[in-house]
């Protein structure tokens, strides 16, 4: 990569250099190499080469630390795409710090993997992520995915367990096994690996593979079994002809709790959670692995001693949660209802007078339907009166017509018609009798 001899003496002089010479374009790519330092992931090599933009540093050492040019690493990323919950796979992860740049990039719910071939750099990783975690003073929690880094050989991998977005290849990939990782590419994946001394993307879309070439490099190709064999590690060779499977650690409820409450909360306010009216136990739990506290000045913490036993403490949090998630949850619900609150007040307001409007019209409907029907079931009451009467005159007068008949006919001595039948009856009036005369009984 030569051409570039500009030396950075910090972390923040590097990525500003790396900008200037066009390997960072994205803000996102920027942010994410100032948010984890270099220098932490290897020691033993002045500033100078450490934060060299085209320097590529080796220990060979027991730790077995390997860091590859920071334009190399800038050129990847970039290329990558890296998106919000992409699945990223690191083949010869090293030390874990290109894993821990893309895990910011990637989100805390994404997924994130690294494969070593070498137990003790695995074991290394571990180390480098947690003094990043616990005393790095870039650390966020709610934007990291804390890379999991599996001990086993990638040429092994089983190729049909799972697919990946994003998938980088550290070493040189030999031309026998080149299909192995393109075939890991999930349907609109992109695969940057060394392949023929060129480091290339591989871009999978609709079942078709696409290759670009991106610059001419050399790397030193991956540890195959037969190399194991000769450099007599003759155990890690039988460990790693096992088939390769890595699972994904699923999120408990109140880690998506806490993240939340990073989000609410924000980096500045975190720095002040201590001050916040819970217990200890739920301020450790909020803060995650550590007490999240900015510093004054941005100098890069001492390095000296020896890191803590790799993944204690993690391993430790993630397999035993603080308990009285019940107060936690309280906090979780109390913060809510504060920002709903705060941002949708006036949305709030408006809804309410809205709904006074339509109260009222309901109310003037209502009273409406109710003097429509009193006024309905009046008129029927009126005309059902009205044809009682009707009915009842009707009635009055077949009485008197009835009656005149009667008399009439009674007068007359003529035969009457009754209404309810067909039969004549006669009906004769004789005159008074004499009082001299005897009456007799009539037959």
């Amino acid at each position: 990569m030569g051409g570039t001899h500009s030396v950075g003496r910090d972390n923040d002089e590097l990525v500003d250099i790396l900008v200037q010479e066009k390997y960072i374009e994205s803000e996102k790519v920027e942010q994410a190499f100032r948010l984890v330092d270099r220098g932490d992931y290897i020691s033993g090599f002045p500033n100078t080469q450490v934060y060299g933009p085209d320097q590529t540093l080796r220990k060979t050492d027991t730790t077995y630390a390997h860091l590859s040019a920071p334009c190399i690493y800038a050129t990847v990323v970039e290329t990558l795409d890296l998106q919000k919950g992409n699945s990223f796979l690191n083949v010869g992860c090293g030390t874990g710090y290109l894993s821990t740049v893309i895990g910011n990039i990637i989100g805390p719910q994404a997924i994130n993997h690294g494969i070593e071939v070498r137990k003790r750099a695995v074991e290394h990783a571990y180390q480098c992520l947690e003094h990043y975690i616990t005393q790095g003073i870039m650390f966020d929690a709610s934007s990291l995915a804390i890379p999991i880094f599996v001990y086993g050989n990638a040429l092994n991998i089983d190729t049909g367990y799972r697919k990946y977005d994003r998938i980088y290849v550290g070493a040189a990939v030999p031309q026998a096994h080149k299909h192995t990782f393109c075939s890991l590419l999930a349907d609109g994946g992109k695969l940057v690996m060394p392949y023929l001394n060129k480091l290339v993307c591989v871009s999978y879309e609709n079942g078709s593979y696409v290759c670009t070439d991106l610059l001419s490099v050399s790397f030193r190709p991956l540890l195959t079994k037969e190399m194991l064999a000769s450099e007599d590690r003759e155990e890690e060779c039988e460990e790693n002809d096992t088939i390769l499977q890595i699972g994904t650690r699923v999120w408990t409820l109140q880690e998506l709790c806490r993240l939340q409450v990073y989000r609410i909360l924000g980096r500045e306010r975190l720095a002040n959670v201590r001050d916040l009216p819970i217990s200890t136990v739920m301020q450790d739990f909020i803060v995650f692995y550590r007490d999240v506290t900015l510093p004054v000045t941005r100098e890069r913490p001492t390095y000296e001693e020896p890191p803590p036993p790799p993944r204690s403490r993690i391993q430790a949090i993630l397999q035993d949660p603080p308990p009285r998630i019940g107060e936690y949850m309280g906090l979780v619900e109390r913060l809510l209802a504060e920002r709903r609150n705060a941002d949708v007040q006036s949305s709030d307001d408006e809804d309410d007078e809205m709904m006074g409007d339509d109260d009222r019209d309901e109310e003037l409907e209502e009273a409406s339907d109710s003097i429509s029907s009193d006024t309905e079931s009046d008129c029927d009451d009126e005309i059902a009166d009205d044809e009682e009467d009707e009915t009842m005159e009707g009635q009055d007068e077949d009485e008197e017509d009835d009656e005149e008949n009667w008399h009439s006919a009674s007068e007359d001595g003529d035969v009457v018609e009754e209404d309810g039948g067909s039969e004549e009856v006669a009906i004769v009036i004789q005159p008074p009798p004499d009082e001299d005369e005897p009456t007799e009984p009539a037959t």
